[in-house]
């Protein structure tokens, strides 16, 4: 080996030192990065040289390899799942509390109290049936019902209207993150291209790839040039490598799966499958639609029953009663003419709204003082007429705010139990990936000795040289 052949060996160590130091100092700089992959700089001799008797070969220094992220797939495959499934409950969570909030009565009389009273006013009724102020209370009591139903009614639907909005944004998130993915891998296959490393924007890539399942369920697949591709489950594709679609949200009717007139549906710009709001799942958006088209759906048609069944079962007493002007058959209530939205349009009848003397206590005509209709509505409290006789109203009205109370506690309990788990994943991703300063700076001592020594390499061949360039002076 020559002189000159020395000089680069020592060249190259220096430049592999540089690499090694330019890294190290990126990893410390990025210590504190959200979803930074430490770096790794891989070196490897050069092809040696025959020596000058041909019976061994001489080193001629090394070369950086690459610089690879540290990074596990599977791992943050996990994480993604984790964090998706902690972002649907945390979602769920938020809608549960507002419904729970409706039927919060710590600070006022709720439903049950008010259907309570409005039958204890009947008693009161049958005790005294021709008192005008009594039959004026018992009008008032049921105007009482009739509010309350439609501010709960009214409550939910605000929740649906505020949980619509949220599925609206997200879904302009989802576009945004479809499009950004998109974007890095066109600048990721340029960097590839050129032989250079894009470590740095498979991670920003990453983060958004995990921005975007916290929204949704996705299934992500990579294929030999570093390019993803990123599926909805259940709702076909959504980033193609260089192409990336976009979804949308339009008002629309109600369905078969809960949806309620009014309310968003989410749909592709991809021919097939089109429509998604049933298929979507996980995430933010998954734990909206959840709460909005299950637990609130399910809220408003038990409140529906009820107020359905509260008219139908009163009217039907009551129109067998005579009034105190002797007509007979007049409804309590504006009869009912179907279950859906009945909470929202029970009301009094035209009778009774004008008149109090319309409201029946007696069985019979000419029967002063005769209270066996107004007794008969006020035992309709205690009788199971709800859930195919196995509830009273109290006890349906009670399970509704019971089921709702259970929902949001359970709930709470995966949010708890999910915490621990994306904990523990984060932690093993730093363990893996993370960058430890004490690691880094004894990595940098040990680049800084390699460059020291590689220049005393060439400092010695130079000397060599000159002693050289001396003799033939000589």
């Amino acid at each position: 080996m020559g002189i000159q052949d020395m000089m680069q060996t020592g060249r190259s160590g220096m430049i592999a030192a540089k690499a090694g130091i330019s890294t190290t100092g990126h990893n410390i700089a990025n210590a504190n990065t959200e979803g930074y992959s430490r770096q790794r700089v891989h070196q490897q001799t050069n092809d040696p040289v025959t020596s000058p008797d041909h019976r061994s070969f001489v080193g001629r220094g090394v070369n950086v390899s690459r610089i690879d992220r540290v990074n596990d797939g599977y791992l943050e495959k996990q994480i993604r799942r984790g964090s998706m499934d902690l972002a649907e409950l945390e979602e769920k969570d938020l809608g549960l509390t507002q419904i729970e909030d409706i039927f919060n009565e710590l600070h006022g009389d709720g439903l049950n109290r008010i259907i309570s009273k409005f039958f204890n006013q009947f008693r009161s009724l049958s005790n005294d049936p021709d008192n005008e102020s009594l039959r004026q209370a018992v009008r008032e009591a049921s105007q009482s019902v009739i509010n309350d139903f439609k501010r709960l009614r009214t409550d939910v639907i605000d929740v649906q209207n505020h949980l619509d909005n949220r599925i609206e944004g997200y879904v302009q998130d989802v576009n945004r993150l479809a499009k950004e993915i998109r974007d890095l891998n066109v600048r990721i296959a340029d960097y590839e291209s050129r032989a250079e490393p894009a470590n740095d924007l498979m991670d920003h890539r990453d983060i958004k790839i995990k921005e975007l399942s916290d929204l949704i369920e996705t299934r992500v697949r990579y294929d030999k040039k570093n390019m993803v591709s990123v599926d909805l489950k259940g709702g076909g594709p959504l980033v193609s490598t260089v192409l990336n679609y976009e979804l949308s949200v339009k008002r629309t009717g109600s369905d078969d799966e809960g949806k309620s007139t009014g309310t968003y549906d989410i749909f592709s710009n991809v021919s097939s499958p089109g429509k998604l709001t049933h298929s979507l799942q996980g995430g933010k958006l998954g734990g909206t639609l959840n709460v909005r088209d299950r637990s609130l759906n399910t809220v408003l048609s038990r409140l529906d029953e009820m107020a359905f069944n509260i008219a139908k079962t009163v009217n039907e007493i009551h129109r067998q009663g005579v009034t105190r002007n002797g007509v007979k058959g007049v409804n309590f209530f504006k009869e009912p003419v179907q279950v859906h939205r009945a909470s929202e349009y029970l009301k009094l009848s035209d009778e009774v709204m004008s008149n109090v003397n319309f409201i029946a206590t007696a069985a019979t005509k000419d029967a002063p003082g005769d209270n066996r209709i107004a007794i008969a509505i006020s035992g309709l409290q205690d009788m199971k007429l709800m859930n195919d006789g196995k509830s009273s109203f109290d006890e349906w009205y009670n399970g509704i705010v019971a089921d709702v109370g259970m929902a949001k506690s359970h709930n709470t309990e995966g949010i708890n139990q999910q915490k621990n788990i994306v904990g523990q994943l984060n932690k093993m991703r730093e363990q893996i990936s993370g960058v430890s300063i004490d690691e880094e700076t004894m990595d940098l001592m040990k680049y800084q000795h390699a460059f020291d020594a590689s220049a005393r390499v060439i400092s010695v061949a130079d000397q060599m040289l000159e002693t050289v360039l001396n003799i033939k002076k000589l």
